[in-house]
């Protein structure tokens, strides 16, 4: 196994560990009981992946081709289970503590996926369509946000949290070009780097594009 295989392992177990904590503690916030915060953590983590090898005609799943992700998914969220379950008497009283801490894995994973999606697409051969690539990169990182959010009766983040798809096309982009330039690991570092602090910018100082609001004065007939 060469370096640079090691380091996309480390970072897709990393990705998955981000996205699981991520997946099981909006599964808390919504109430769910064990098995919907084992199962939210897990669909956040792989989601996307299976989203992603759908598209590509890549059957079975890497989820079922390779367990390990979905074991550390699994091991993740019950993790965050037995942590609330034990101080659950404080934990919905520090809901706006745990919504900044949700925030950072989940920019983590989103940086982490987008990036090992387009790395994907690029060895099945579509390493010449930038197209594809990056918007497999995209699907890999909100596929699996999506499909939370739907299961747990939300607006998808995606589509209205602040500078969230953007913020993959970037990073997704920056990598596509970079790997072609640079060490393929230092890419991908940079790329999730920048995914990352993109949307902790964003957070910090609410960057969001136009919508129209309640309030918007309507046009004169």
């Amino acid at each position: 196994m060469t370096v640079t295989e090691t380091v996309f392992i480390v970072l897709e177990v990393l990705g998955t560990i981000a996205f699981a904590v991520s997946g099981a503690m909006v599964a808390l916030q919504r109430r769910l009981d064990g098995f919907g915060v084992l199962f939210l953590g897990l669909t956040t983590a792989l989601g996307g992946g299976c989203l992603r090898d759908v598209l590509l005609g890549r059957i079975p799943s890497a989820m079922f081709s390779h367990p390990l992700y979905a074991v550390v998914a699994l091991a993740t969220a019950l993790t965050v289970f037995l942590l609330a379950y034990c101080r659950r008497t404080g934990f919905f009283g520090h809901l706006e503590q745990i919504d900044r801490v949700n925030n950072i894995f989940d920019a983590l994973g989103l940086g982490v996926f987008t990036v090992i999606g387009v790395r994907t697409c690029v060895a099945m051969g579509f390493g010449q369509n930038a197209f594809l690539c990056i918007f497999l990169g995209l699907i890999t990182g909100v596929g699996g946000g999506v499909l939370r959010d739907m299961m747990s009766r939300e607006i998808p983040m995606v589509l209205c949290r602040r500078i969230y798809a953007l913020a993959s096309i970037f990073g997704g982009a920056v990598y596509f070009l970079l790997q072609h330039l640079i060490p393929e690991s230092a890419a991908a570092l940079i790329g999730i780097l920048l995914i990352f602090l993109t949307r902790m910018l964003a957070t910090r100082y609410r960057w969001s594009l136009p919508r129209i609001g309640e309030n918007e004065p309507k046009e004169q007939p």
